[in-house]
Parts: C-alpha cells; sequence; structure tokens
C-alpha cells in the first residue's frame, strides 16, 4: 500500500478551506452559500505562488486562467449584489404605490384578516411592513388592493 503525503501547497489549501467553511457555518449567515468565495480564492492562489517549485514556476497560461477565474467570481458576487438591491428597490416601489389605497391580508401570526387603508410603509428587519390603522401586515401577505372609492 502506498501512502500519499500532501504537499505543502495542499495543506496550505486544505487548511484554508477548511476555515472558510468554519466561518461560514459559524457565522450561519441567511443567503450565504456554501464553497469558496472571492477571499478564500484569492489566498488560495497566493498560497499556490508561494510554495511553487522555483524549478517548475506556474505556467503563464495557468496563472492567467487562474486570474480571470477570479475576475470572473468577482464580478458574479458584484452582480449579485446588485441584483439583490434592485429586488429591495422593485419591492419598496410596489409597497410605496399602494400607500392610501385599500387593502386586504392576512396575519398569519395572529390568524385574521386585515381590511383598510395604507397609512404607511416601513421596513422591519429585511421585510417590508405596511401598517393599517394600528395594524401591521407584511407586504407579502396582501392578497388584494383597490383603490378607494370617492364619495360625494
Amino acid at each position: 500500500m502506498q501512502v500519499y503525503e500532501m504537499s505543502a501547497f495542499e495543506k496550505a489549501s486544505t487548511s484554508i478551506m477548511a476555515t472558510e467553511a468554519n466561518k461560514k457555518n459559524k457565522t450561519g449567515e441567511p443567503g450565504e452559500k456554501s464553497g469558496l468565495g472571492k477571499d478564500s480564492f484569492l489566498k488560495l492562489l497566493v498560497t499556490q505562488l508561494q510554495h511553487q517549485d522555483p524549478t517548475k514556476p506556474m505556467e503563464d497560461k495557468e496563472f492567467i486562467s487562474q486570474m480571470a477565474q477570479f475576475s470572473s467570481l468577482e464580478q458574479m458576487s458584484n452582480l449579485n449584489k446588485e441584483i439583490r438591491n434592485l429586488v429591495l428597490s422593485s419591492k419598496s416601489s410596489e409597497a410605496y404605490g399602494i400607500l392610501g389605497k385599500d387593502i386586504e391580508a392576512y396575519d398569519p401570526v395572529q390568524k385574521k384578516s386585515v381590511n383598510g387603508t395604507v397609512n404607511s410603509v416601513f421596513y422591519r428587519g429585511d421585510e417590508l411592513m405596511i401598517k393599517v390603522g394600528k395594524e401591521e401586515v407584511l407586504l407579502k401577505n396582501i392578497h388584494s388592493v383597490s383603490v378607494k372609492e370617492k364619495t360625494n
């Protein structure tokens, strides 16, 4: 049976990946995907460069490929942030559009229907809320919106 010994680079990269995985498990941030982020990727690349064999340095093609992957990862991360901001903006516009309108909603926490005119819109954490009189309801729980009828 042959025993495989890890190189210094493999040991370092394994250590970095384990550290990053532990950080993600401990933070438990919602919306975080497991896997390597751009910081981890850059750490691995730097570690690889530091521990490469001077007699067989990394080929230019390989280095350029890894830098391109890093650039793509960073651009995807930035795009993800922008999409998240766009979604929040869209939800805010939707909520502000129902100010002064009559709504019907169901509050699953209090297990009751809420009807009336929307007085205000606000955020509670990441959730958009609307206020109808003294009642507060999540925007996503609204099932009907109508224009207030004018009376003479």
